[in-house]
């Protein structure tokens, strides 16, 4: 992982196939894996659980065309 830039409100990194794979899998435990209740989720995660199936989604693409390329 590279941070390519931080300002207030937004961070970009970049990221190796490898790292979009585990932060793929590191976010589809808790969406799709393990049993939490809402509050449990939202404690742990610092947000809400279609907040974090959003994210999984687009990390999903991106880890599913770098699994493609290879």
């Amino acid at each position: 992982m590279k941070i390519k830039s931080l300002d207030g409100s937004i961070a970009v990194i970049a990221l190796t196939p490898k790292e979009i794979i585990m932060l793929n899998n590191a976010l589809n435990e808790p969406c799709n894996g393990i049993d939490l209740s809402q509050s449990e989720f939202e404690n742990r995660m610092g947000c809400t659980v279609e907040e974090a199936k959003r994210l999984l989604s687009e990390i999903g693409r991106a880890a599913a065309s770098v699994k493609s390329s290879n």
